[in-house]
C-alpha cells in the first residue's frame, strides 16, 4: 500500500468545470483594428458628402428662383457679388457671420437628417462580420 496522498491536483479531472460551453472568440486586434477604419472611411464620407450638399443647396436654390435660366443665375450672382464688393466693412462682416451661421446651421440638419441611415448601415456592416 502506498503511503502518499493524491490531491485533487494530481489526478485528472473527470469532467471539464467548462465543459459543454462554448466561449465567444475573442476579437484580435486586427479585426478591431479594422472596424475603427471601417468607421473612420464611413464617417469621413459621410461627412465630405454632407458638406458637398450644403454647398450645393444655395447653388440650388439660386437656380430655382432663376427659373433654371443660368443666364439669369449668373446676373443674380452677380448682382450680388457687386453689393457685396460696394458695401462697408462693417456690412461685409455681418453679411459673412450670417453667411457662416446659415451655412454651419444648413450642414447640421442635413447630417441629423440623414444619421439614422448611417448609423444602420454601419451597423449592419460590422454585424455582419460577426455572424
Amino acid at each position: 500500500m502506498p503511503l502518499h496522498l493524491i490531491s485533487p491536483f494530481d489526478r485528472p479531472l473527470d469532467t471539464r468545470p467548462d465543459e459543454g460551453f462554448e466561449t465567444p472568440s475573442a476579437k484580435s486586434w486586427r479585426q478591431h483594428a479594422a472596424d475603427t477604419c471601417y468607421i473612420l472611411v464611413k464617417a469621413g464620407g459621410f461627412l465630405g458628402s454632407t458638406y458637398l450638399m450644403t454647398l450645393g443647396l444655395p447653388l440650388l436654390f439660386f437656380l430655382l428662383i432663376s427659373g433654371g435660366s443660368v443666364d439669369l443665375l449668373f446676373a443674380q450672382i452677380e448682382n450680388l457679388a457687386g453689393r457685396f464688393l460696394t458695401a462697408d466693412p462693417v456690412r461685409k462682416a455681418g453679411f459673412v457671420e450670417e453667411l457662416k451661421f446659415a451655412a454651419v446651421g444648413l450642414a447640421t440638419l442635413l447630417a441629423v437628417w440623414r444619421l439614422p441611415r448611417f448609423l444602420n448601415e454601419v451597423a449592419t456592416r460590422l454585424q455582419g462580420e460577426k455572424l
